[in-house]
């Protein structure tokens, strides 16, 4: 679980809670039914409209990642490359064609499955690279709905806001319901500046940078197959591959 995501909400969430309890304010009352109805639904299908049909399935899919920390850990990934590396090396690169289908990530499969087959370098890193993009392009997009939705959201609030305005300004014989009215209606305004920092625009951003990760990932299995491929000295590669590593994570060398 990825707990700044968790934890960001709901302290965002207490703060401005407490900063309302403060001013003598009751957080109860700006959680307004018809408000969340008019804003939460509305956002969302108005950034379907900007989106392409395939993306807003990936955003609601990939959700997920914004909570939970994608299964990625590129320390197994190098040294599972260096591995298959030292037995081609060692064997010759037939001899990975039983490893490579045991394999599950598919795109590491397909990959060393090209090297096994004989292609040369260069369709595979090529062929590699467009299913790279093709997935670079698959987060962006799913990003984009949530970041969409982000962006939307404050006007949508403002739009619920002179709803209930419009509403209040029919009770003027009778302050006390107008005065409720127009308490109601900025509820909407609220809502909309909330789900747009705090949630919407948020998850977007964070599954944005997290696509990053898987991204890494698949970069540095592409440099294993070509290095692979290439017949690089393994203890070479694996000094290469290491470079990916974010800096202050530790790198550990197979041959130490």
């Amino acid at each position: 679980m990825d707990l700044t995501s968790v934890l960001g909400v709901i302290f965002a969430i207490v703060a401005i809670s407490v900063g309302d309890i403060l001013e003598g304010g009751n957080p109860v009352h700006v959680v307004h039914v018809s408000s969340l109805i008019i804003i939460i639904p509305t956002t969302l299908c108005a950034a379907m409209v900007g989106t392409h049909a395939h993306h807003v399935k990936a955003a609601y899919k990939e959700i997920k990642i914004v909570f939970l920390n994608p299964k990625i850990n590129l320390q197994e990934t190098i040294k599972s490359i260096v591995e298959l590396s030292t037995m081609a090396r060692k064997d010759g690169v037939l001899s990975l064609e039983s490893k490579v289908a045991q394999i599950e990530d598919d795109f590491a499969r397909n990959g060393f499955s090209m090297i096994v087959d004989g292609k040369d370098i260069k369709s595979v890193q090529e062929s590699l690279e467009v299913a790279i993009e093709e997935l670079e392009e698959y987060y962006h997009g799913a990003a984009h709905y949530w970041i969409t939705a982000g962006e939307s959201a404050p006007t949508f609030g403002l739009v619920g806001a002179v709803l209930g305005l419009m509403l209040a300004l029919q009770k003027l014989d009778n302050p006390q319901e107008m005065a409720l009215g127009i308490a109601g209606a900025f509820t909407a305004t609220v809502t909309g500046i909330m789900c747009s920092y705090a949630l919407f625009g948020p998850f977007g951003n964070k599954l944005k940078n997290k696509s990053k990760d898987i991204l890494k990932e698949k970069i540095v299995i592409l440099e294993g197959v070509i290095g692979i491929a290439n017949g690089d000295n393994p203890r070479d590669l694996e000094m290469k591959l290491l470079n990916y590593i974010a800096p202050g994570e530790p790198k550990k060398s197979m041959f130490e």
